[in-house]
């Protein structure tokens, strides 16, 4: 079984960016402000960003989506290919520099969601979006049931194709409804008077921020996959125990941001178990940046044993 087969060093990806497919390979280590400076001159952005000074390689280690998969998907479908260092040190390539290349089993998407045990990214390449140089952050607030109604509005329309992020958030000040909106500037107000045409309807108080960047919310730690319809009562079943939190209306992705103290891992566990077996129901799952990775299933740890045998065999010279 091989797995990987043998590659030159330069099979392996190198850093570049091409500005007609909008494409970018960069370090893992890579920061915000970093890939801004090789994309804004180029009028082109990479949207799914949680932080503003960690590197990549750690919020796509923290979680499968951002804010703005509402509108671009989740990371795994933003990352067209990696250079992937093994446990033996050696670094193979994975992936091609296009959206998609071959028909098959989706390596990128097993090696970014195995943790460390196959490995760690060295470099990503890259989806990037047009940047039309205007951000327009949209805050609905009001009754539990007028945001459940708004973001019915918002995520059943033509509209939804338009909007980077629908987000339910609740922290130490309510709940609210954050929309996040990218264009070039003459059209922004189309897109404000119908999110106010949206905040009126359902009787909401609507506000208008226009930041520099999209927000940036940190990285999650524990993130919670349920649906669609369940992810905005699940956030706000849980507000009382979390110090943040914030749903990905259109992904059914809950980010959850617990009070800094001790017992950290304690208390992220005993809530992940608490909504674990509600999750499992629906074909959901949980997981924890600050906890270790959850055990492979009996069907699958011979699996996963095969594949580790076969990739020391193929790097063994």
């Amino acid at each position: 079984m091989n797995v990987f087969p043998p590659m030159l060093n330069e099979r392996l990806f190198v850093p570049f960016l091409d500005e007609v497919d909008g494409t970018l390979c960069l370090p893992a280590s890579a920061t915000a402000a970093e890939i801004a400076a090789q994309t804004t001159l180029y009028q082109l952005r990479f949207p799914l960003l949680l932080d503003e000074s960690l590197p990549l390689r750690d919020q796509i280690t923290a979680t499968t989506h951002a804010s703005a998969s509402c509108r671009f998907g989740p990371f795994c479908d933003n990352i067209l290919g990696m250079n992937w260092r093994l446990p033996s040190g050696r670094i193979a390539r994975i992936g091609e520099r296009v959206v998609k290349t071959t028909t098959g089993y989706d390596w990128l998407r097993f090696l970014l969601h195995s943790g460390s045990r196959f490995g760690e990214p060295t470099d990503y390449v890259v989806r990037l979006r047009p940047d039309c140089g205007f951000t327009v952050v949209a805050l609905f607030e009001g009754t539990y049931t007028a945001l459940e109604n708004g973001v019915s509005q918002l995520l059943h329309s033509g509209w939804m194709h338009w909007w980077d992020a629908v987000d339910f958030i609740t922290d130490a000040t309510g709940s609210k409804v954050r929309v996040v909106v990218h264009c070039v500037p003459s059209e922004a107000a189309i897109f404000v008077r119908q999110l106010e045409r949206i905040a009126s309807s359902i009787h909401a108080h609507f506000t208008l921020h226009q930041p520099t960047s999209p927000p940036f919310d940190g990285l999650p730690d524990l993130v919670l996959k349920t649906t669609v319809d369940r992810v905005q009562s699940l956030a706000s079943e849980l507000s009382r125990e979390v110090e943040r939190s914030i749903a990905f209306c259109y992904c059914g992705v809950l980010h959850l941001y617990l009070k800094p103290g001790v017992n950290l891992t304690e208390r992220i566990h005993a809530l992940a178990q608490k909504v674990a077996p509600e999750l499992h129901d629906i074909g959901g799952d949980w997981y924890s940046r600050w906890l270790p990775a959850m055990p492979p299933t009996i069907t699958e740890s011979p699996w996963l044993q095969t594949l580790e045998q076969a990739i020391h065999d193929t790097c063994t010279p």
